[in-house]
């Protein structure tokens, strides 16, 4: 008995850890996304600023849903716990859900493949990543490698793209698993960044639905040496 209340506390304080990762990752990739994109939008032309500000706000509003889901789902795990009515069960299989979230262990579904023989910009792609994300997909790659919100896209001086500090090269393979028909017709939608960039020479674009695609886990997985999850009121 007494091993099963450790595995518990265990698993609580495991679960809570990896839902304030979540919060703190949601927010970290919007402002990155702001601050990327900034950098590149005097360059647009009026009509692709306004399309680029339409699907901002969209971006926005998708990932004050998401914030804000994660924080009522922190907040009731907390209620649970001091409760005392989660399960061991229900802990697992939250804890192995918010895994797959982090990229901590590898993944495999149904969703698409998008080819892109075009060199693309940090912003592009960051940009890209968040509209497949709102589209509903459950995870991302980009040429074999996880994409999840601690994940850096930058580039160098000579506009040369780093995805975690290695060089990627055109063409670039970025697959999504999730519902295919929702990602397709969010890909292809008018407005969307597929239709603005099959608008310019020499961009070769192909999406195609793939039944099966496999994903590796996250490489370089957060270490915490100062952040602990925080004990309840009264302890």
């Amino acid at each position: 008995m007494k091993s099963l209340r450790i595995r518990r506390g265990i698993l609580r304080q495991s679960l809570l850890t990896l839902m304030c990762m979540l919060i703190g990752f949601a927010v970290v990739t919007q402002l990155r996304t702001y601050e990327n994109i900034a950098n590149d939008v005097v360059k647009l032309s009026p009509e692709q600023r306004a399309e680029l500000m339409i699907s901002l706000i969209d971006r926005n509003a998708a990932t004050e849903r998401e914030i804000n889901g994660l924080r009522q789902q922190n907040d009731e795990y907390r209620r649970t716990q001091s409760n005392g009515t989660s399960t061991l069960d229900q802990l697992a299989g939250d804890l192995n859900r918010y895994k797959l979230h982090t990229g901590a262990v590898q993944v495999q579904g149904a969703g698409v493949t998008i080819t892109i023989n075009y060199p693309l910009r940090a912003a592009d792609v960051i940009a890209l990543t968040n509209e497949v994300r709102n589209a509903s997909a459950e995870a991302i790659a980009i040429n074999g490698r996880r994409i999840i919100a601690r994940t850096r896209i930058e580039e160098d001086d000579n506009a040369e793209l780093y995805i975690d500090g290695e060089i990627q090269h055109a063409p670039y393979t970025i697959q999504a698993i999730g519902d295919k028909e929702t990602l397709m017709g969010a890909l292809n939608r008018v407005g969307g960044l597929i239709r603005i960039w099959n608008e310019i020479d020499g961009v070769d674009i192909m999406i195609e639905q793939t039944n099966v695609i496999t994903m590796p886990r996250v490489s370089n997985l957060p270490e915490f040496r100062y952040a602990q999850p925080a004990p309840k009121d009264g302890q």
